[in-house]
């Protein structure tokens, strides 16, 4: 049987698949990076990374509203 081709291009860069992580928890460490790029991803998404430290917005960085939420995290990075 043939293996289908799920090779894609996203912003001219071609991607092996489609398939690729959020930002967000799973890419704050070396060893969650490190998993992730062991399973193959089309793309490996970090969390923002700034020449200076940052910490980031104050709580509460979520707040509920009428139509859902609002996260604001004020890209905290360790520089």
């Amino acid at each position: 049987m043939v293996k289908p081709s799920l090779q894609v291009k996203l912003a001219g860069v071609k991607l092996e698949n489609p398939l690729m992580n959020a930002s967000g928890i799973l890419g704050l460490t070396s060893y969650s990076l490190v998993r992730l790029a062991e399973a193959e991803l089309g793309a490996l998404v970090t969390k923002s990374v700034g020449l200076e430290a940052r910490p980031g917005s104050p709580n509460p960085t979520v707040v509920e509203v009428p139509v859902g939420l609002i996260n604001s995290m004020g890209l905290p990075n360790p520089g």
